[in-house]
């Protein structure tokens, strides 16, 4: 059993990965992409995903929203004050990844989404 059994949690976290996913200016076939959705899901059904609806692979969602809050954790330590700066990192492209924006890593696969929150909370 796990602490997001409780509907009113899953919706919070929920709320939050797509927040911070909107805070980041991604647009919406890239957040599918990025908490593991499939490629097809329609606007209408990431709408009913937001408020709560079950997630077709709750694993894979649960693993990316744990790299995605704590990237969000590590921009706001890398950036204290300056929610704007923090948020433009992400989609600026960067030396430190071949001149890829860190968003372009995270959507490449699992393994980026690591590399991304690696590289803030510890890969400095």
């Amino acid at each position: 059993m796990s602490i997001y059994d409780n509907p009113e949690e899953r919706k919070d976290l929920i709320h939050s990965v797509f927040q911070i996913l909107n805070d980041w200016k991604i647009d919406l076939e890239l957040q599918v992409m990025l908490v593991g959705l499939p490629a097809e899901t329609k606007a209408r059904e990431l709408i009913k995903i937001k408020n709560g609806k079950v997630f077709p692979d709750e694993d894979e969602f649960m693993r990316r929203a744990f790299e995605i809050l704590s990237i969000s954790k590590g921009l706001k330590l890398a950036f204290p004050g300056n929610s704007t700066l923090a948020n433009l990192w992400v989609t600026t492209p960067s030396y430190n990844f071949n001149d890829c924006a860190p968003v372009e890593v995270m959507l490449a696969s699992f393994d980026g989404l690591q590399e991304i929150n690696q590289h803030l909370n510890g890969g400095w």
